[in-house]
């Protein structure tokens, strides 16, 4: 209803149709309709909206121009901006009053969220009696964060009924754009550095050491297993790189060819075995190992056989000749080059070789998924999806880039997908190469009303984004 009139003529009829409209009673007194009484309602202590029968008196003295332009309602206007509005809140225990209450949003004002959780506007359920809301300005809904969806603007909360009077604009949040794809990992051929090698096997001028691994006891038993009984003398092992002397057989190695990547190294053992060290390098990947004997003095050398392991009490990957074994960059690998035979002859060899490449298929990462950017919102623009990242390594798949976010009351957009890698297969350290992975979706925007079943609209004003 309409305020008083401001001035002329005005009747206790108009009063009473104000303050208590379609009750059909015969007249009251005057003094019924004090400020603070059932009529006319005073302000409860926490509810910050003006009454608009201020000046009414509360006691003594009362006359018909007391009521000039007073109208029974609780108003908040907003005049300046303001954020995160509740209606519980701004009309405290008044908001549970049946007392028309009223919201004014003034031109060129904003009410706006600062977060998705909340509406920059709510309407609780808990509210009674009729309550209006006249938007002239702008009620704004927050941006969605990336793949997340935007807030809502105007939230009408269980069975409350609005009128609402929109002259303005009411805008839902934007949703965030969708996140790329990673890119899919690469395999490639990498030049690996060797280090730190020992010799595990042990040596000396004048005592045989021939250490082993523990795991090989039970292939070298009988007591010449080592010596050639039968062939040749005691021969003793000399060790890596031992100056070779009659009766001392080294094994001699070259590591890296003096330092270059990509060489690996190689070692001889006349005679005798096993080979047994250790070494490490600095590129984790599927290396090619393998071991060789030479039998030009006899039969009976066995089968060249080459382990490789992290582990002394574990042969760990074993290749008959030559294979491929996974090594682990920066961690100590044990290689044991050896002979086994079919016919129960000694070990002895005229000479056993083995070699370690220094080339290797090693996984490359792929390239970063991109971000999406964020929903356009109150006081915050739409963003755009950052780029995916460059492939992490050769035959790696670049990142896909993230989406754009929408603009109130759009969805954002859909991020790219991530691009495959290629290269050869393997399953060290995980099974590579691999497909680019697959973009997120844009998410929705939010309402401009969430709630729209419980309000009466009218006015020029527009909506951007659905309601629910």
């Amino acid at each position: 209803m309409a305020a008083l009139q401001a001035s002329g003529a005005i009747s206790f009829q108009d009063i009473e149709e104000q303050y208590n409209p379609g009750s059909n009673l015969p007249s009251r007194a005057l003094t019924e309709f004090y400020l603070g009484g059932s009529l006319v309602r005073a302000n409860a202590g926490n509810n910050s909206a003006t009454n608009m029968s201020a000046g009414v008196p509360a006691s003594g003295a009362i006359s018909f121009n007391d009521f000039y332009s007073k109208e029974r309602a609780f108003r908040k206007t907003y005049s300046s901006t303001a954020t995160n509005q509740s209606a519980d809140t701004v009309f405290g225990d008044d908001f549970e009053v049946n007392y028309p209450k009223q919201i004014v949003v003034n031109g060129s004002v904003t009410v706006g969220s600062t977060s998705t959780s909340n509406p920059a506007l709510k309407v609780e359920s808990n509210g009674v009696g009729s309550i209006t809301i006249t938007n002239g300005g702008s009620i704004e809904g927050a941006g969605g964060a990336a793949g997340s969806a935007g807030g809502d603007a105007l939230e009408v909360a269980g069975s409350v009924a609005v009128t609402l009077v929109n002259n303005g604009t009411i805008k839902a949040g934007g949703g965030g754009g969708g996140a790329g794809g990673a890119g899919g990992k690469g395999v490639f051929t990498a030049n690996a550095t060797f280090s730190s090698l020992v010799d595990q096997g042990g040596g000396g001028s004048s005592t045989p050491q021939n250490n082993k691994p523990s795991w090989l006891n039970s292939i070298y038993t009988s007591a010449g297993a080592l010596d050639g009984a039968g062939v040749v003398a005691d021969r003793q092992w000399g060790g890596i790189n031992a100056q070779f002397s009659r009766g001392i057989n080294p094994a001699q190695f070259d590591i890296n060819h003096s330092g270059s990547a990509g060489a690996g190294f190689s070692g001889a053992c006349a005679n005798r075995g096993p080979i047994y060290i250790s070494a490490q390098t600095d590129i984790t990947g599927v290396y090619t190992i393998s071991a060789s004997i030479s039998s030009q003095y006899g039969s009976g050398y066995g089968t060249p056989t080459i382990s490789a392991s992290t582990s002394t009490s574990s042969a760990g990957t074993s290749v008959s000749n030559s294979g491929t074994a996974n090594i682990t960059a920066s961690t100590t690998t044990y290689f044991t080059a050896y002979g086994t035979s079919s016919n129960g002859k000694n070990y002895y060899y005229n000479t056993l070789s083995m070699s370690v490449s220094g080339t290797c298929l090693a996984t490359s990462t792929g390239g970063s998924a991109g971000s999406g950017g964020v929903g356009q919102g109150y006081n915050q623009s739409a963003g755009s999806g950052s780029s995916g990242g460059s492939a992490g390594g050769t035959n790696a798949g670049a990142g896909g880039a993230g989406g754009a976010g929408g603009s109130f009351g759009s969805a954002g957009a859909n991020g790219t997908n991530g691009a495959d890698g290629s290269g050869s297969t393997v399953s060290f350290p995980a099974s590579a190469p691999t497909n680019g992975s697959s973009a997120s979706s844009g998410a929705a925007s939010g309402k401009s009303i969430q709630g729209v079943s419980n309000v009466t609209s009218s006015g020029s004003g527009s909506l951007s984004g659905g309601t629910a």
